[in-house]
């Protein structure tokens, strides 16, 4: 029960601080449960309480307090019979008191279990049992026979004849429990007998495919039960007097056994069977076809009793001596081409089997697999002076690498040809020397050897194997120095795990060599004590490289990712003039058409999340090959159809949407190889003109790809003429950006107000990678220049002002913006139209 004191304390103290707290009587809003425990063990009462402030607490045991119970738990840490009882709690507040329902605490005696052995069991008359019963609580069992002509002396059983039953019990005491009595039935026979075989199965030799039956009979009482076991394996089912096979086979010869059993015991008997069955082959030779000077291994097998010889043939002749089950030919000559046959013989027939015939392949030789070796110097000889790798392929294509760094030189031949036998030759160039490079690939031996003669070199070497899986980094990789224009590095590694590295920053060169740790990872020393620690994942490598205090990233794939890096997305941002449109230009190289989407950005820009002011507010864009229109859009969602095709296109693209019904331009089209021409007018305003790659259905990336970009804009201060492109695949790419004003104004363009001095800076993201002011003060300008002529773009001016930037990046994205110098900021200086490139410059 619940009393609420709160109208009484307003009538007698009125607006006293007691009355005016806010307060609540106590209430349960969990009651005390029944509690049934078992003597000795803990047990415990609850209750949970609410009111305000917190209610004081006091347990009650068959309605007498119990003092110092506080707690809305009552615990019992061993309960005795005395604490068996009726509990209650009473809870108290100043707001009042209430009374927690009533909860019994019964506490039961300990229960105790029985274990009463033998099981049921037959006996004989002339036998006794003993009984073994006990209990847990390790109190007295009684036993008591409950029917049957038994008598019962202390533990042992003894009986005349029949059933008899008989309980174990135990009735407890003051705190141990009865136990739960358990009755067992023992037989009694008279004159019963242990099991005697009196006729056993006999030893049988039979012919493959006769039916077989073994048979015993025996005396014992009870009757014996049977079962029957083939080289002591029990045979299911096989439990009568007999046991029937309706056609052996040579896999039912053996020892059976039949073991006739009863309570009294076991009795055996055994017998052997023999199956005899002529020659089956089970393994036939096959036809072969090996190189000269190859092992070449014949095997049969066949089955049969007794067990087959073996007798080989060539070309209808017995081979003298060629009686096992494998003919093995050690060096495979011209002779041994032949029809190859078999026979197998036993007592009961011989069989022979079908010709197998070896042919000799003398052409297409196996000089495939990854080599390592060393080079020396012929006079003094054995001087070592070198290392270098070869791969040849099944094709027999191959790559050469050899460092010789007491010459400060290298080699590296990418696309050297094994012919069919085995030799190879190439002429290079050692620093101002010329060579013939010879080589000779020994397929059985699997060794390589050549020579540089003109400069006194030999060179040898040796496949690697594995016994194993071969190493998941085996093959070969070329990688890039993140950062730089020409640092590269090309990698061999073999189905062991050992490594060749060499790296090249033009003619200068280094080298590494050894094995690949047991967590995958190749960490050498340089010849020049250079650290490189590289690792390797389905095809690409990534690493890092050491010199002193200086640390450089080095990125690459093996040869089935070659390629795959390219350009996927090229973008320009710049202001467009009514008289000066945003003229952009792209070259698509491959085989085939590639299928692109176009757009011109401006509303788009000017909306949320760019915000951008003073964009181009209704972009029109128009599409040329040479002066041949090849399309145009104005409005995207115009015509309606194309805002589908449109929308899924930028969606696989990763472009950001434009609104429905927005004043951008788009269109996606498909453009054989060549180059093209984007046109950006429609007034003054900031515009982005967008280049994505669209794959079709099974295109892999990078075979049809985007190779250039190319853009004329307006720069102003504040305003840069900027250009994002995006690398995708595994590997870095090398690419070639150039900012171009002076050489844009000058013959044969001659374009009016270029840019006078433009600053190219490239981004990846806010982060700064690298910028140029005038192209001829890079330290790469030779290779600048070089790589320029490559990739089909034009010369610029020996001492021209223009800018220019060569690096190999990683995939991403980057940005590349073109501005004035920024040491003569003013509109004069910073005003002009710029031409910013993008080229794809893979070495």
């Amino acid at each position: 029960m619940r009393f609420d004191f709160s109208p009484l304390c307003s009538l007698l103290l009125g607006a006293s601080t007691l009355c005016a707290q806010e307060s609540a009587p106590p209430a349960f809003s969990a009651q005390p449960g029944n509690v049934a425990a078992i003597l000795g063990a803990p047990a415990t009462l609850s209750v949970r309480i609410e009111g305000t402030p917190t209610p004081t607490l006091l347990w009650f045991k068959s309605g007498q307090p119990i003092p110092g119970t506080t707690s809305p738990t009552l615990t019992f840490p061993a309960v005795a019979f005395a604490d068996a009882a009726t509990y209650y709690v009473v809870a108290t507040n100043p707001a009042g008191f209430a009374i927690s329902a009533s909860a019994t605490l019964t506490v039961n005696k300990q229960p105790q279990t029985l274990t009463f052995t033998p099981a049921n069991t037959v006996t004989s008359t002339q036998a006794s049992l003993t009984l073994a019963a006990s209990s847990s609580a390790e109190l007295p069992v009684t036993l008591t026979i409950l029917t049957g002509a038994a008598a019962l002396t202390g533990n042992r059983l003894s009986g005349s004849g029949g059933p008899v039953i008989i309980r174990a019990s135990q009735a407890g005491n003051a705190t141990i429990a009865a136990a739960v009595p358990i009755e067992r039935t023992f037989t009694f026979i008279a004159g019963a007998t242990a099991p005697f075989i009196t006729a056993g199965p006999t030893d049988q030799t039979i012919t493959a495919g006769t039916a077989l039956t073994l048979s015993a009979s025996s005396l014992g009482l009870p009757a014996p039960t049977y079962q029957w076991q083939k080289d002591g394996v029990t045979l299911l089912p096989a439990t009568t007097t007999t046991l029937t096979i309706p056609a052996t086979s040579l896999t039912d010869a053996g020892r059976y056994t039949v073991t006739a059993t009863n309570f009294l015991g076991a009795s055996t008997a055994s017998a052997t069977l023999i199956v005899r069955a002529p020659p089956i082959f089970t393994l036939l030779p096959t036809n072969q076809t090996a190189r000269l000077g190859a092992a070449v291994t014949f095997t049969t097998a066949a089955s049969g009793f007794p067990v087959p010889s073996f007798q080989w043939r060539k070309n209808g002749t017995l081979l003298a001596g060629a009686t096992n089950a494998s003919l093995i030919i050690t060096s495979a000559a011209t002779a041994d081409a032949a029809r190859y046959e078999v026979v197998a013989t036993n007592s009961l027939a011989s069989v022979t089997s079908p010709v197998a015939t070896l042919s000799l392949n003398t052409t297409n030789r196996d000089f495939s697999g990854t080599y390592f070796g060393s080079i020396s110097t012929t006079t003094p000889a054995t001087t070592s002076t070198g290392e270098f790798a070869l791969l040849v392929r099944a094709n027999r294509t191959a790559v050469f690498l050899a460092h010789l760094p007491a010459l400060s030189a290298g080699i590296t031949l990418l696309d050297l040809t094994v012919d069919a036998t085995g030799n190879f030759a190439r002429s290079i160039s050692i620093g101002p020397r010329s060579a013939s490079l010879r080589g000779a690939v020994d397929d059985l031996t699997g060794e390589v050897n050549g020579t540089l003669s003109e400069i006194g070199l030999a060179w040898r070497g040796a496949r690697a194997t594995t016994t194993g899986s071969p190493s998941p980094a085996t093959g070969f990789y070329q990688a890039a120095l993140i950062g730089t224009a020409a640092n590269r590095g090309f990698i061999l590694v073999g189905p062991n795990g050992r490594a060749f590295v060499l790296t090249a920053n033009g003619s200068t060169t280094d080298s590494a060599s050894g094995n690949l740790g047991t967590n995958g990872r190749l960490t050498l020393t340089t010849t020049t004590q250079a650290s490189l620690d590289l690792g390797f994942s389905s095809g690409a490598l990534t690493g890092t490289v050491r010199a002193g205090t200086l640390t450089g990233t080095l990125a690459g794939t093996n040869e089935a990712l070659f390629g795959t890096e390219h350009l996927v997305n090229l973008s320009v941002r710049s202001t467009t003039a009514t008289t000066s449109p945003l003229i952009v230009g792209f070259v698509v190289n491959g085989t085939s058409a590639k299928q692109l989407l176009l757009r011109a950005a401006g509303p788009a820009l000017a909306a949320a999340p760019f915000n951008v002011a003073g964009t181009l507010n209704d972009p029109n864009l128009q599409l040329y090959r040479g002066s041949n229109l090849a399309g145009q859009n104005d409005n995207w969602g115009n015509p309606a159809p194309n805002i589908t095709t449109l929308s899924a296109a930028t969606t696989a693209a990763g472009a950001f949407p434009f609104q429905n019904n927005s004043n951008d331009a788009a269109l996606l089209t498909s453009l054989t190889p060549g180059p093209y021409t984007v046109i950006i007018g429609g007034g003054n305003g900031i515009t982005l003109a967008e280049i994505y790659e669209a794959l079709e259905p099974n295109e892999t990336g990078g075979t049809r790809r985007l190779v250039n970009l190319s853009a004329r804009g307006v720069v102003t201060p504040g305003a840069p003429l900027i250009a994002g492109f995006v690398i995708t695949g595994r590997g870095p790419q090398r690419v070639l950006i150039r900012g171009i004003g002076p050489s844009l104004g000058s013959a044969p363009f001659n374009v009016a107000n270029a840019l006078g001095n433009p600053q190219l800076t490239l981004f990846r993201g806010n982060a700064v990678v690298k910028n140029n002011d005038d192209w001829f003060r890079d330290p790469e300008a030779t290779l600048i220049r070089s790589t320029s002529v490559a990739v089909g773009a034009f010369p610029l001016g020996d001492q021209s002002t223009d800018a220019a930037i060569l690096i190999f990046l990683e995939p991403g994205a980057y940005t590349a913006q073109v501005s004035g110098p920024s040491s003569n900021a003013n509109a004069t200086n910073d005003t002009g139209l710029a031409l910013v490139e993008v080229y794809e410059a893979s070495p």
